[in-house]
């Protein structure tokens, strides 16, 4: 089960107005009725039942006694939690610090915050490659496999759009590349064997 402490962004130690206000952000946030697409409407729909199942479980566990005795996590939770805390603000670069000290790419969260970190610098392709081995490394994560999907569409449309590669629908704009490139090879060549240019 999903640390429920993580799901909501904040520390087993908060306090019960935090929780609160984190469970409100959360909800206004990703409430299904602020999508317009249908596909981020069922994402929301999915991540309000995560948000609501983690609220419930805390209060519950409060309830009974109070203390986080989630098993299974450790100090790995804190330090995913303050990058995501960090990445959530902006500031990539104390991100990316922490990740960097607390090194562990077998770690799904760790290779997902990492590719979330390289994807706020405009780094496609190695965002590409930690968002393909954190849904290799848990494929049941719905959070990892959108953020996969997204960028693997993002570097589609890329793709498409680059002139310089020669695929079947773009190929009248990879023709006029190669007759630009032949030109300019031509060009070259005449000024190197001649020196007229």
């Amino acid at each position: 089960m999903t640390d429920p402490y993580n799901v909501l962004g904040i520390s087993p130690n908060a306090s019960e107005d935090e929780i609160k206000t984190a469970y409100r952000k959360l909800s206004q946030q990703y409430h299904p009725d602020r999508q317009s697409d249908s596909v981020m409407a069922d994402i929301a729909n999915e991540k309000m039942a995560e948000i609501n199942a983690a609220y419930d479980k805390i209060m519950e566990m409060r309830r009974n006694g109070g203390g986080y005795s989630f098993q299974g996590y450790n100090n790995a939770y804190s330090i995913y939690n303050d990058v995501r805390i960090k990445i959530e603000h902006g500031n990539y670069t104390d991100a990316d610090r922490i990740l960097e000290q607390n090194r562990n790419d077998a770690n799904a969260e760790w290779n997902y915050l990492k590719g979330t970190v390289c994807l706020s610098r405009g780094w496609m392709n190695d965002a590409y490659m930690y968002f393909d081995k954190a849904v290799r490394l848990d494929p049941s994560n719905r959070e990892y496999a959108m953020a996969f999907s997204q960028i693997k569409n993002q570097r589609g449309g890329q793709m498409r759009n680059n002139p310089y590669t020669a695929n079947r629908s773009n190929a009248g704009n990879a023709d006029t590349c190669n007759t630009l490139c032949n030109i300019c090879q031509c060009i070259m060549c005449a000024d190197c064997l001649c020196d007229c240019i």
